[in-house]
C-alpha cells in the first residue's frame, strides 16, 4: 500500500523539476502548461514501477537490501533506458516543427521523460532503501488474478485477431486523413468552453457574424482604390467594405479631411481597407471568399499589396503544420525505431514493435471522422507522438518477455507465458494513461484541451488491446528469425553466458520457476 505513495513522490519531484526550468525557455504556451505535468506522470510512471517491480524480486530471492537493490538497478535500467530514450525522441520530433508549438511542447515533455528517468535511477534507489520496511510491511496480495487462462484465450483466436486488425488497418489509415481538422490558434485560445468564445456568440446573436480581413495596398490612386472597393462590395459574401476612395463624397478631396481621420484609412504610402464577410473565421467558405479577395487585390495591386487577418493567418498554418506533420511523423517513427533496433540488435523487432502502435493510432484517430468531430490538426499532432513515445514501453515489454521466455520454451509456450506475465504490469500502466487522459477530457472547460485528452485516453486503451491481442501473434509468425537471431547474438556472447536449457531440462525448469 505504500508503493503508490512512493510513485507519486518520485514524480512529483521530477513534475517540480521539469515545470521549475522551464523557466529557461522564457515562456511555454498555456496548451503545453495545461497537459504536460499529467502526461508526464502518466507516461513516465512506467519507469517506477519497472524498477520496484525488480526489487521485489529481488527481495523475494532473499537478497538483502543493497544486493536487492543493487541488481534491481542492474535488471530494470535496460527497460527503463529503452523507454526512456524512444519515448524521448518520439516528443523531439515534435519540438523540430516549424510551428512553435510544437517546439514548445515537444522540449518541455522530452525534458520532463529524462529528468523523469535521472529521478528514477537515483533518487529512488535512495528511497526504497529507507522505506524498505514500509513497502514490505504494507505489501498486499495482488488484486488482478494470474492471467494464464486470458494468454490461451488470446493464443486461440491470434490468426483471427491479424486478419481482422489488417482488415481494419487499411480503412483506418485513409480515413483518419478524412476527419475535419480545424487549424487556427482561434480553434484553441478562442474555442468552445472559453470566454472568448461565448463573448463571440453573444456579438454574433446581438449583430450578426462577420470576419474582418484587412487589406493593405499603395497609396497611388483613389479611382483605382475606389474600383477594387466597388468590385469586393459586389461579392455576396461581403458584408461591407470600409475605405476612404469609398467613403469620400465624389470631388471632395481628401485635404478637406482632418488629418486624424485621414490616417485611421490612409498613410503617405500605403491605404487601407477593411472587409467584412459573412463567413466564419475558419470554414471552407471562408477560405474560399479569403483566396477570390487576395486575387481581386492582386488584379489591381499586383505588387505590395496585402490581405491580413484571421482567416488568411489560419491558412498560412495549414499550409505550415500540413507539411510539418509527415517530417515530424516520419522522424519519430525513425528515431524509435531505432533505439528500439539497438535496444534489441535486431531490423526486424523494431517493425514488429511499431505495427500495433501504428495500427492503435491509426485507428485512434478515425474515431473523429466516424462520428463527425472537428478535430485540431497541432493536437492530432501532438496525440500521434505521444501515443507513440509513451505506448511503446508496452510493446517493448512484451517482446522483451517473449525473447526471455523463448530461451526456455518452445514458440507456444514462449508467447503463452509473455501474454500472462506481461498483461497485469501493462493492464496498471495503460489505466493509468487512459485515466489521465480521461481526466483531461472530463475536467477541461476549453474543448481542445478536452479533445486531447479524450485521444489520449482512447488511444492508451487501444494500444494496450493491440499490444496483448496482435503483437504475440506477430511473434510468433515470425519466430524463426526471431530465434535465429537469439542463437546468433548467443554464439558472439561466447560460452560464459550459455544459451539457457529448452523446457523440460533443470535450466528450463528453474526459468519457469522465477517467471512463474
Amino acid at each position: 500500500w505504500f508503493e503508490p505513495v512512493l510513485f507519486l513522490l518520485v514524480m512529483g519531484i521530477a513534475i517540480l523539476i521539469n515545470q521549475g526550468t522551464n523557466i529557461f525557455l522564457g515562456e511555454v504556451s498555456f496548451l503545453t502548461s495545461s497537459v504536460s505535468s499529467v502526461l508526464q506522470l502518466a507516461v513516465a510512471m512506467d519507469y517506477s514501477i519497472f524498477l520496484i517491480h525488480s526489487f521485489t524480486m529481488e527481495r523475494e530471492a532473499g537478497l538483502d537490501l543493497t544486493e536487492a537493490i543493487t541488481n534491481a538497478i542492474r535488471h530494470s535500467s535496460k527497460s527503463i533506458l529503452a523507454c526512456g530514450f524512444a519515448t524521448f525522441f518520439g516528443f523531439i520530433a515534435l519540438s523540430l516543427m516549424k510551428f512553435a508549438i510544437g517546439f514548445d511542447m515537444g522540449i518541455v515533455l522530452a525534458k520532463g521523460i529524462l529528468i523523469s528517468v535521472l529521478t528514477v535511477l537515483f533518487l529512488m534507489p535512495s528511497l526504497i532503501i529507507r522505506w524498505a520496511h514500509l513497502i514490505e510491511k504494507t505489501a498486499h496480495k495482488p488484486f488482478l488474478p494470474p492471467f494464464d487462462r486470458f494468454a490461451k484465450g488470446v493464443f486461440k483466436i491470434r490468426y483471427a485477431v491479424l486478419a481482422v486488425i489488417l482488415l481494419i488497418a487499411v480503412p483506418a489509415y485513409v480515413g483518419k486523413d478524412m476527419t475535419s481538422f480545424v487549424y487556427g490558434g482561434q480553434s484553441v485560445s478562442a474555442g468552445e468552453g472559453t470566454k472568448v468564445y461565448e463573448d463571440e456568440q453573444a456579438i454574433n446573436k446581438q449583430f450578426g457574424r462577420s470576419d474582418l480581413m484587412l487589406v493593405i495596398v499603395p497609396n497611388t490612386s483613389i479611382v483605382k482604390e475606389k474600383e477594387l472597393s466597388q468590385e469586393l462590395k459586389g461579392r455576396p459574401y461581403i458584408k461591407s467594405v470600409t475605405s476612404l476612395a469609398d467613403t469620400l463624397p465624389e470631388g471632395v478631396p481628401e485635404s478637406f479631411l482632418p488629418e486624424s481621420t485621414v490616417s485611421q484609412l490612409h498613410t503617405r504610402n500605403c491605404a487601407r481597407m477593411l472587409v467584412y464577410t459573412r463567413t466564419k473565421e475558419e470554414s471552407a467558405a471562408a477560405f474560399e471568399a479569403s483566396d477570390e479577395i487576395q486575387s481581386i487585390v492582386a488584379k489591381y495591386y499586383p505588387k505590395n499589396s496585402y490581405v491580413v487577418g484571421t482567416t488568411p493567418f489560419t491558412q498560412d498554418i495549414k499550409e505550415t503544420i500540413t507539411s510539418d506533420y509527415s517530417f515530424v511523423d516520419a522522424l519519430s517513427l525513425l528515431s524509435v525505431a531505432v533505439v528500439v533496433m539497438i535496444t534489441f540488435r535486431s531490423f526486424l523487432i523494431p517493425i514488429l514493435i511499431l505495427i500495433p502502435i501504428e495500427v492503435a493510432v491509426f485507428i485512434n484517430m478515425l474515431f473523429p471522422f466516424l462520428y463527425g468531430e472537428h478535430l485540431i490538426f497541432m493536437g492530432y499532432i501532438i496525440v500521434s507522438c505521444i501515443q507513440l513515445g509513451a505506448t511503446v514501453d508496452y510493446a517493448i515489454l512484451m517482446t522483451n518477455n517473449y525473447l526471455e521466455c523463448r530461451g526456455q520454451l518452445d514458440r507456444r509456450g514462449a508467447t503463452l507465458k509473455a501474454i500472462a506475465i506481461t498483461t497485469p504490469p501493462l493492464l496498471t500502466s495503460a489505466t493509468i494513461l487512459a485515466g489521465v487522459g480521461y481526466v483531461l477530457k472530463m475536467t477541461s472547460s476549453i474543448r481542445a484541451i478536452a479533445d486531447i485528452g479524450h485521444l489520449i485516453g482512447r488511444g492508451a486503451i487501444l494500444s494496450l488491446f493491440l499490444v496483448v491481442f496482435m503483437l504475440p501473434a506477430l511473434l510468433y509468425v515470425f519466430d524463426g528469425p526471431i530465434f535465429r537471431h537469439m542463437q546468433k547474438t548467443q554464439k558472439r556472447r561466447g560460452p560464459e553466458n550459455p544459451q539457457p536449457g529448452p523446457a523440460g531440462t533443470k535450466a528450463g525448469e528453474e526459468r519457469e520457476v522465477i517467471l512463474k
